[in-house]
């Protein structure tokens, strides 16, 4: 039986790092996206989300290569 648990699609993580993302788990950004200590990120559709500090919500495109 297969136990492992599947990420819901509004899985979400927030940086612990100053990071150059360039790819989240099985999705490819169209081009890299610089993330900061303390903001969110999660995939909804075909798009990655960073919530920045100051609140906003930012889209980047990308596609899932599986």
């Amino acid at each position: 039986m297969n136990t492992a648990k599947k990420r819901s699609p509004s899985f979400r993580e927030q940086a612990d790092r100053l990071t150059l993302i360039d790819r989240w788990g099985h999705f490819v950004l169209d081009q890299p996206v610089l993330v900061y200590p303390g903001e969110t990120i999660w995939r909804k559709g075909d798009q990655l989300m960073v919530q920045r500090l100051d609140g906003r919500v930012d889209a980047y495109p990308g596609f899932v290569n599986r």
